[in-house]
């Protein structure tokens, strides 16, 4: 087996910098670590790096660097993740298509674990913000990652296709996790593995390029893979959005865009409600499981 570490960024050299030492410190090395700068003004200079002639997104700079690769895996990690040495090696093990691991924030709570996927179209973060607990320590099999810190054969873009660059930035690993539930295509969650994630370091948390890219790309996701089912669950999830979202002093609308007929999605209420309920029910998701039942 063989690696190819995928970075994407935009600014903040510092943060990569400090990224790739972690990257460096793996007990299993990285066969080829690639800066993708998107059109940074602050650029990052090193030896392997693909410079993007403007700023494109998330999605265009990995799949720059996806294109790029040509070992039999690729690790997509965010610029401002710290790794811990083992991470490659406790994934490298791991059965599936993909595999990721435990993500801390700065202060020591969970940033994140897999991913899970609700009716109403948005995703959570399983485990974000809570302490580190019994409940996060089992391995399992997962239908979605995120790409802060994931692990992926690189065959997979010959079965579900590259990320899609119309998403740009949000939401383009919940795309591409819609895809290969449909493909039937599962990964892995190995706890061992674990980083510490700076989170929201490039847009700001709850910044308006980060708020209006969000509220466009979940009408895209939906448009794309929901068709015309689940409208009360979509309905309920944007005015929670909405108002979650106002609390931070951003007003947002949601887009149309044209439905795309298809399969239907598999997604998570049940789980998401019972970790939820095992672990704190946030406000957000306190309202959407009781409004979407069933």
């Amino acid at each position: 087996m063989s690696v190819t570490a995928i970075i994407p960024m935009w600014n903040r050299a510092d943060l990569t910098r400090q990224c790739i030492a972690s990257l460096r410190a793996q007990t299993v090395p990285f066969d080829r670590i690639v800066v993708v700068d998107d059109g940074s003004t602050e650029p990052y200079v090193g030896a392997d790096v693909i410079r993007l002639a403007k700023n494109s997104g998330f999605a265009a700079a990995v799949n720059a660097g996806w294109r790029a690769a040509e070992t039999t895996h690729v690790a997509v990690i965010n610029n401002d993740v710290r790794l811990d040495p083992a991470w490659l090696e406790r994934l490298l093990v791991a059965s599936g298509w993909f595999a990721t691991g435990k993500l801390y924030g700065p202060t020591g709570l969970l940033d994140g674990t897999f991913d899970l996927l609700s009716r109403g179209g948005f995703p959570w973060r399983a485990g974000h913000g809570r302490p580190d607990g019994p409940r996060w320590n089992e391995p399992r099999e997962i239908a979605m990652a995120s790409f802060t810190a994931v692990l992926l054969r690189t065959e997979l873009r010959e079965r579900v296709g590259y990320l899609d660059e119309a998403f740009g930035t949000y939401f383009e690993d919940v795309d591409f996790g819609v895809r290969c539930r449909k493909a039937g295509l599962s990964g892995s969650y190995v706890p061992g593995a674990t980083g510490v994630h700076e989170g929201s370091a490039t847009a700001g948390a709850w910044s308006e390029f980060a708020v209006r890219q969000m509220a466009v790309n979940h009408a895209r996701l939906v448009a794309k893979h929901w068709g015309e089912r689940h409208g009360w669950a979509v309905g309920v999830a944007r005015i929670l959005w909405r108002l979650l979202a106002f609390r931070h002093g951003r007003w947002v609308t949601f887009p149309s865009f044209p439905t795309t007929p298809g399969e239907p999605v598999e997604t998570d209420d049940t789980l998401i409600a019972a970790l939820q309920g095992e672990t704190r029910m946030d406000t957000f998701w306190r309202w959407y499981c009781w409004l979407v039942r069933g």
